[in-house]
């Protein structure tokens, strides 16, 4: 659903016969492929935020994605509604041999904000997705490991483990379960750097668009050691629009309406 959460925006293509098992990286890089190949998209998303009284509160944005032909990509999160949130952005640029650069826009302090790295673990508006989740997220930062081969709901998963190679990562550890069919995730548990479950995220309803691209209609980030939850509906995607890069910069989300 989101590029930013690249957890789960695109995390799945068409199977493969291979001789030889697979290994964990290489059930990744295939699940990855459907984030590839498409020129940008525009997607309407719905959020929901809920407390753990189970009180929820609803935000709608506009994401927007595009990857030029040498690799380098861009997304911006545009908070459309409620009128307090309206204008609330995110940018993250992704250059091929370099570290993320995300950028948060609050247009009540007119101020474009880079987000270090010591904040990537903080949460992103009040919600169970932080900077990190929402950033490119490069095969390259992390190690993978084949945990096994196990059903997860009415099909088979591939179990993967994600160990980051930065200490700058909010995570210990990221298990991941990858059906064997579409590569689509089906679900993950995040781990604190203490080894503590932190998060799970569920997704559900994939939507098979352009006959290859596979995007969820629904995402839940729960919280395990809170109990607050937030959840991502997903209302309209649009691939190949036409996006330019000049609508990914700073001064384009100061400029947004």
């Amino acid at each position: 659903m989101l590029r930013a959460i690249s957890l789960v925006l695109g995390l799945c293509l068409a199977n493969v016969l291979l001789a030889e098992p697979m290994t964990g990286l290489q059930i990744i890089e295939k699940a990855k492929q459907n984030g590839k190949g498409f020129k940008d998209l525009v997607h309407e998303v719905k959020m929901l935020l809920v407390d753990e009284s189970g009180d929820s509160t609803e935000r709608e944005m506009l994401m927007k994605a595009m990857t030029e032909a040498g690799g380098d990509s861009y997304s911006m999160l545009i908070f459309t509604a409620p009128q307090r949130e309206k204008g609330i952005s995110l940018l993250t640029v992704s250059a091929q041999g370099s570290s993320d650069k995300q950028y948060l826009y609050l247009p009540s302090s007119r101020r474009v904000k880079r987000i270090t790295s010591s904040n990537k673990g903080s949460s992103f508006r009040g919600s169970e997705f932080t900077f990190e989740d929402l950033s490119d997220q490069k095969t390259g930062d992390y190690r993978f490991d084949l945990v096994q081969e196990e059903p997860c709901a009415t099909q088979r998963c591939y179990v993967v483990d994600r160990f980051p190679k930065s200490d700058e990562s909010s995570y210990s550890k990221t298990r991941m379960w990858i059906d064997t069919e579409f590569y689509r995730l089906i679900k993950a548990e995040f781990y604190d750097r203490d080894n503590k479950l932190l998060k799970t995220m569920q997704t559900s309803g994939y939507e098979l668009f352009e006959g290859q691209y596979w995007n969820p209609k629904e995402v839940v980030m729960a919280n395990i050691q809170t109990g607050k939850s937030t959840k991502m509906l997903s209302l309209s995607l649009k691939m190949n629009s036409g996006l330019r890069q000049s609508e990914f910069t700073e001064l384009a989300m100061q400029n947004w309406r």
